[in-house]
């Protein structure tokens, strides 16, 4: 079972699930990878807080929010979301949180190893947990609110 974060005290409503975003509501994005590898996108265009967007990722295409593990994915990645939405800050698959006060780290919801980052100066910023956005105006990554709406961001089918 994967931790999904929140913002302490606040809950979301108890509203039935949206349907499944339509095929002219997403981008199916195919990203090389090294050894022959290929990964598997989807953007979501649609405004969700962290957890709807997770729990979308899951239940349509059977994925996750993004981890991302290279600066070339992450690169690909930026590039395609800038080109096919408005939106400037897309989730991706990580929380941030502070241990004892003094250092924040970052974890992927798949509990993969935290080997790349592309933070923002200043990120990430943390008093209790934040969620992660890819924000493509910037070309880096920021931390906030996990119930704040952004697109659902980018998942892995």
């Amino acid at each position: 079972e994967q931790e999904i974060p929140d913002e302490e005290g606040e809950e979301e409503s108890g509203e039935p699930e949206p349907p499944c975003p339509t095929e002219s509501e997403i981008v199916r994005m195919v990203v090389p990878g090294t050894g022959g590898r290929t990964y598997r996108y989807v953007l979501v265009r649609s405004c969700q807080t962290f957890r709807r967007a997770q729990r979308q990722c899951s239940r349509c295409y059977r994925g996750r929010l993004a981890s991302i593990h290279s600066r070339a994915v992450n690169h690909h990645l930026q590039c395609t979301v800038r080109a096919r939405t408005k939106r400037s800050d897309v989730w991706i698959g990580a929380y941030a949180s502070r241990r004892v006060f003094v250092s924040v780290h970052a974890h992927w919801m798949d509990h993969s190893i935290w080997n790349y980052s592309k933070w923002a100066p200043g990120y990430p910023k943390c008093f209790r947990k934040k969620c992660v956005t890819m924000c493509t105006a910037r070309w880096r990554w920021g931390s906030r609110h996990c119930l704040g709406k952004k697109s659902p961001g980018v998942g892995e089918p």
